[in-house]
């Protein structure tokens, strides 16, 4: 039996893309979930999706900042050039060096749930219903 959940804040490239359940937004979501911010299949869906393509944005930029400054513009355009492969990674490991990439790692990780408010609290999917159903009611005089 075929099933489909319909998600609003994703596409489905955004999908196929970014999900993934080894990844840090399966973690985050697990902090989500704990917090009652995932009320449904798919807002876990979601969160996970949107963690893990907020996380790259955050990682390859963080990336880029340290090789610029420690090896120069070219290393890191070097780097953008293959930075969503095995190549980009291996050449930031082997560039970087195994301790920098590990702090840069957990940087990132704190960044993105730190920004995200994923896992607090504050994203109580039940108040996002509340607030969406009070602007679809009509206005009584």
């Amino acid at each position: 039996m075929k099933t489909t959940i319909t998600v609003q804040r994703v596409t489905a490239k955004e999908i196929e893309v970014y999900f993934s359940l080894d990844s840090p937004g399966y973690f985050l979501a697990r902090d989500a979930e704990r917090a009652g911010e995932i009320a449904s299949a798919a807002d876990a869906v979601e969160v996970i999706t949107l963690i893990n393509k907020f996380y790259q944005v955050i990682m390859r930029d963080r990336i880029v900042k340290e090789l610029s400054e420690r090896h120069g513009k070219p290393a890191a355009r070097k780097y953008l050039e293959s930075w969503n492969t095995d190549d980009g990674s291996d050449f930031a490991l082997d560039t970087l060096g195994k301790d920098l990439m590990k702090i840069i790692l957990r940087e990132t990780m704190d960044e993105v749930k730190r920004e995200s408010g994923v896992g607090s609290g504050k994203n109580d999917p039940t108040k996002a219903a509340k607030r969406a159903a009070k602007k679809r009611r009509p206005q009584s005089l």
